[in-house]
C-alpha cells in the first residue's frame, strides 16, 4: 500500500463495554468473515436456510430471522425494502454491495442474497457474529494499526465508487482481530457522479483492482440489482477517483 497523505480516520462505536478477546495481528486471520472462501456455501444457504423466527428491528424493513440450527450459521439479516421507497433506498443495492465488494477481493461486505420470506422479495443477509465497535477515543494497539488504518482508506475508496454518503459508526463493524466489516448500503448506488469523500490517502493494490473493473465484468454481476444509469455512474465516479488520485502529492 502506498500512503499519499494522511487522512484522519473515523473509529467506530457499536457495541458495549465488552466483547471479544482482542486478537494480536499473527493471529487475526479471517475472525468473524466466515464467508471468505465459501461464498457459495453461504450464498446458497441464506437462499434456502428455514426461518424459525423472525425479530423485527429498530429501523424499518430491518429484522433479523434465527435459522434451524445445524447449519453454517445461526441467524441473518431480512431487508425486504422495495426499491423506490424514501431516499432511493432499496434491498437490490445491498446485494450489489456485496457482488462489488467479491470483484474487488475487499472481503468486508457480509454476504446478501436475494430471496422471498412470507410474501415479500428481499435481501437476506449474513449476520455476523461475534463483532462489535471501538469507543470515539480507542484506536488500535500497534501490531493492529496498520491493517485497521488500510482497511479505512479501502471503505473510503469504496464509498466514493458506489456513492455512498451514507457511512457512519452505525453500519461499521469490527471483530476481536480489528477486521471491518461493512453493512447497511440501501442509499449506495445512485446516478449521481460526484464523490462523497474527499481522497487524501489510497490503497494501491486496492486502487489498481478498482481500475482494472471493466463495463462487462460490472454488467455481469449488478445487472439484476442496478439500472444502466447506476452502472454507467460507478464508472463515472471511478473517472472522479482517478482524478483525484492524480492530484495528490506524491
Amino acid at each position: 500500500m502506498i500512503l499519499l497523505r494522511r487522512v484522519p480516520v473515523l473509529l467506530v462505536c457499536l457495541a458495549t463495554s465488552s466483547g471479544p478477546q482482542e486478537q494480536s495481528a499473527s493471529t487475526r486471520g479471517l475472525g468473524a468473515r466466515i464467508w471468505v472462501g465459501r461464498y457459495q456455501e453461504i450464498e446458497e444457504y441464506l437462499r434456502t436456510a428455514e426461518c424459525v423466527s423472525m425479530e423485527a428491528l429498530g429501523a424499518k424493513h430491518l429484522a433479523r430471522c434465527t435459522l434451524r440450527p445445524g447449519g453454517p450459521f445461526a441467524q441473518m439479516a431480512w431487508r425486504p425494502l422495495p426499491p423506490g421507497r424514501g431516499f432511493r433506498e432499496s434491498y437490490k443495492t445491498e446485494i450489489a454491495a456485496y457482488e462489488l465488494d467479491k470483484l474487488l477481493k475487499m472481503d468486508m461486505v457480509p454476504p446478501a442474497v436475494e430471496r422471498q420470506l412470507q410474501g415479500n422479495n428481499g435481501a437476506a443477509q449474513l449476520w455476523v457474529e461475534d463483532i462489535f465497535g471501538v469507543k470515539a477515543d480507542e484506536s488500535p494497539i500497534a501490531s493492529d494499526r496498520a491493517h485497521w488504518e488500510s482497511q479505512l482508506v479501502r471503505m473510503t475508496m469504496f464509498d466514493d465508487l458506489i456513492g455512498n454518503r451514507e457511512r457512519n459508526r452505525g453500519n461499521m463493524l469490527r471483530d476481536a482481530g480489528w477486521n471491518l466489516i461493512l453493512i447497511d448500503h440501501s442509499r449506495a448506488f445512485g446516478a449521481s457522479t460526484d464523490l462523497p469523500h474527499k481522497l487524501s490517502r489510497i490503497d494501491e493494490g486496492y486502487w489498481a483492482r478498482i481500475e482494472s473493473l471493466t463495463r462487462a465484468q460490472l454488467d455481469a454481476a449488478l445487472h439484476a440489482w442496478l439500472g444502466e444509469g447506476e452502472i454507467r455512474a460507478i464508472l463515472d465516479r471511478r473517472n472522479g477517483m482517478r482524478a483525484a488520485i492524480s492530484s495528490l502529492p506524491r
